[in-house]
């Protein structure tokens, strides 16, 4: 992680300024270890009527009916990701995520998502659809034959993050939620992990204003749709944890994640999630990370790079017993 730390330090932390550095020194990692990464076979399936709604499946290898589930939501901004990034050679980057997981026993999905439209691309996404699809990947899961354990975690990473939590705390979902905690149709969510996300936008760059008034429809939307305002509403409502279907999550904040945009809103959404629940939300800091390099870590051979992942796993197979 030297290399990173390096790049804290020559460049600073502001996400757009690091990323295509952190690409550039995970990317030779992950081509010397492309055969390990692509010993797991990736089968595309489909979970919604739009084109956008695809998603990746990665099975391990030994006992899959035993297995948790974990779903993957990537990062963007709102307005850019793929399941697998056509810009990283080999088609290695999320296959490695998918890879890591499922060769420590975690069957696991990596779904594309709706994005806001920008002059990137988009499929017209407005709030909420993120968590629209979220929950449509859910359903989906009901009729998997590979349910395992049939014990599933979702994690959302940045933008992904703000869709799961969409998903968690909205009250459209309520009844969703409420139905996987209680196990039906073979499946029960039991955890949720956000790794570095934006739960709220009160120190946004001012670059994301675009696709933040896209998405949310204007400043009031912005305050009250994101995940802080969700919990927010949920506190005011007085609603315990186990009404409102929200399970165990993991906060993970990168050492190097930009404090203003990423660092005081997981402190913030944490400190309320403690206030109205006291228990069953935990934030940890992933040394010698920043923003962009969690995900292109994984299968690159690099322990300290990965560590955070092995956390992630353990926590998961916790959950599973």
């Amino acid at each position: 992680m030297d290399a990173i730390k390096a790049l804290n330090k020559s460049t600073g932390q502001a996400i757009q300024d690091i990323l295509m550095p952190t690409l550039e020194i995970t990317i030779p990692l992950l081509l010397k270890n492309k055969e390990a990464i692509l010993s797991i076979q990736r089968k595309e399936e489909t979970y919604g009527r739009h084109p956008r709604q695809k998603l990746d499946i990665y099975l391990p290898v030994e006992n899959p009916v035993k297995s948790p589930i974990l779903i993957f939501f990537y990062g963007g901004g709102l307005i850019r990701g793929d399941k697998i990034v056509p810009t990283v050679p080999e088609q290695l980057l999320y296959h490695n995520v998918g890879s890591f997981f499922a060769q420590r026993g975690i069957a696991t999905i990596i779904a594309d998502y709706r994005r806001v439209n920008s002059p990137f691309g988009g499929e017209d996404a407005v709030y909420p659809s993120g968590g629209d699809d979220v929950s449509l990947v859910l359903k989906w899961l009901g009729g998997f034959e590979h349910k395992g354990s049939g014990n599933v975690v979702i994690m959302g990473n940045s933008a992904g993050g703000i869709h799961i939590s969409t998903f968690l705390l909205a009250p459209q979902y309520l009844e969703q939620r409420q139905n996987l905690a209680a196990g039906e149709k073979g499946i029960k969510l039991v955890g949720a992990v956000g790794l570095g996300v934006p739960f709220h936008f009160k120190s946004a760059e001012a670059g994301r204003a675009n696709a933040l008034e896209t998405y949310y429809g204007d400043a009031t939307g912005i305050k009250e749709k994101c995940p802080y305002g969700l919990l927010k509403a949920i506190e005011n409502a007085g609603k315990p944890r186990g009404e409102v279907g929200v399970p165990n999550m993991l906060l993970l904040l990168g050492e190097f994640d930009p404090e203003d945009e990423i660092g005081q809103p997981n402190h913030d959404f944490a400190e309320l999630c403690e206030k109205i629940w006291s228990t069953g939300t935990e934030l940890k800091i992933i040394e010698g990370h920043n923003h962009i390099s969690p995900p292109p870590f994984l299968m690159t051979g690099q322990a300290d790079g990965e560590k955070w992942a092995e956390d992630v796993a353990e926590w998961i197979k916790r959950l599973n017993n």
